[in-house]
């Protein structure tokens, strides 16, 4: 009867985590489609970006002397496999190869990994759930990079980011975005007298980093929810698998509990008759 009962329990438990799980599924498979279709129009902005950075002329100098800062996409979330550990480990990476000296942090979960390897994150943010959080979190992580720049604390940025491949599959990598890589215009702009240079090469700076930004969190959003959809449907089977065995466990165990209760009326039957 206890084995009974303890199937049951269990049973009911595997119910419980399957509707969790489903709806884990579910929430993923949203954020990761949202994700995914905000991808082409993002890539198409930064494309106009790169045009109109190439006709204004924009070329930054590389700050020699200055240290290089690291700007580290992960997440705050779990149950994504190995996600941040691979995108920890490329960061210590590359944080040895730049000597890197100030860390940008999105997500607290590859602050542990760094801090082991005596490399501590200098400003953290929470790290993205959706579209709507990402552009919260942009605007003020675009701005605090940007200041850090124009005012020497850092040289150059660059970026460790998940580059996704597929549901379920992602490359860590690392990016250089700052300084802005010349490049030449066939047609060089005409400026406008109207208005200021140095104004405008400020502002097209500003908004390439923005949209620069803005593509490599969605793709990391992405990547992240890829995973943890691979992640809950793994989860599924498993549980679903569980589900039936110890489903037919406990059949057998109320047949075998049924099989036995009818022995023992057999067997005080017996009795019976033999007095």
């Amino acid at each position: 009867m206890k084995r009974q009962q303890s199937l049951q329990h269990r049973l009911q438990a595997l119910s419980a985590l399957h509707d969790a799980v489903g709806a884990m599924r579910s929430l993923s498979a949203h954020h990761f489609r949202r994700a995914r279709q905000s991808l082409a129009s993002a890539r198409q902005y930064r494309t106009d970006m790169d045009s109109i950075i190439a006709e204004i002329g924009i070329h930054q100098p590389l700050h020699a002397g200055v240290p290089a800062g690291l700007l580290v996409i992960a997440s705050d979330l779990g149950l994504c496999g190995d996600y941040n550990s691979r995108l920890s480990g490329l960061a210590v990476s590359e944080s040895q190869k730049h000597a890197v000296e100030t860390i940008y942090s999105v997500g607290h979960r590859s602050r542990s990994t760094l801090a082991k390897h005596s490399f501590f994150s200098h400003r953290t943010y929470d790290a993205p759930t959706s579209l709507e959080g990402l552009s919260q979190l942009l605007l003020g992580l675009a701005q605090d990079i940007l200041d850090d720049y124009m005012s020497l604390k850092i040289g150059s940025l660059y970026v460790v980011s998940p580059s996704f491949s597929g549901v379920g599959h992602f490359d860590p990598v690392s990016l250089r975005v700052l300084p802005i890589e010349p490049v030449s215009a066939t047609t060089p702009l005409n400026r406008s007298p109207y208005v200021d240079l140095n104004h405008l090469t400020a502002v097209a700076v500003r908004e390439f980093l923005y949209i620069t930004l803005y593509e490599i969190l969605l793709d990391a959003l992405a990547s992240e929810y890829g995973m943890r959809l691979m992640a809950s449907e793994s989860a599924m089977e498993w549980i679903e698998s569980t589900a039936t065995k110890t489903s037919r466990t406990l059949a057998s165990a109320r047949s075998e509990a049924a099989t036995q209760e009818l022995l023992d009326i057999v067997a005080g039957g017996r009795k019976r008759y033999d007095r």
